[in-house]
């Protein structure tokens, strides 16, 4: 009879926690949401933006035949605007990216009807980034230009430019840019020289 009370009662002390309800658990904590890394450095990764400015320049617009040569002077200026994009790598303070950019405009000649419409800069830049939030560069390439005359005639050449940007935000910058071309093209038998210059603030977005 003892044996049978042991047994029933160690039975009772070992079921006791099945009768006694389920374990409340805990919830898990909350997902932790860490926004992605815009640029790795300040200047490391993907930016495009707009730019608006002022392009002039001096050319030659040389036609006629060899008994009788045609030699005109050209002298052109109107406003700009456009569109840029390109990717930086940055090590350390160095800066090393490509840039394609799209001017429009009405570059022009008001004597002879010369008019640059367009240009498209293909080129790449090298930069020195003091800081976080500056950064000088230089930038060489190659352009290709519409212009006008008597019709649409295309032009092309080398560019070459200095430039500087400034970090607002992480993600946010403005800056400023110098770009020089020498450029040619032939319409008929006519032969035209250009160079063109121009100055332009941006302003774009690094992501």
């Amino acid at each position: 009879m003892t044996r049978l009370t042991i047994s029933a009662a160690a039975l009772m002390a070992i079921t006791t926690p099945v009768f006694a309800g389920p374990v409340e658990v805990p919830p898990p904590p909350p997902p932790v949401y860490v926004e992605p890394e815009r640029c790795p450095l300040a200047f490391d990764c993907f930016y495009l933006g707009l730019e608006v400015g002022y392009g002039h320049g001096t050319g030659n617009q040389l036609g006629g035949t060899q008994t009788a040569p045609l030699n005109i002077d050209l002298d052109y200026d109107g406003a700009v605007y456009g569109a840029f994009a390109g990717y930086n790598f940055q090590n350390g303070a160095m800066v090393y990216g490509g840039e394609v950019r799209f001017l429009h405009g009405n570059i022009a000649d008001d004597t002879t009807g010369f008019e640059v419409n367009s240009l498209i800069d293909l080129r790449g830049r090298i930069g020195y980034a003091p800081s976080d939030s500056f950064m000088v560069y230089g930038a060489l390439g190659y352009t290709l230009a519409q212009a006008t005359a008597a019709s649409d005639f295309d032009m092309d050449g080398f560019n070459a430019g200095i430039g500087a940007e400034f970090n607002v935000s992480e993600s946010f910058f403005i800056g400023a840019d110098l770009t020089a071309r020498q450029l040619e093209g032939t319409l008929g038998g006519t032969e035209y020289d250009a160079d063109v210059h121009t100055a332009t603030i941006r302003a774009g977005f690094r992501f």
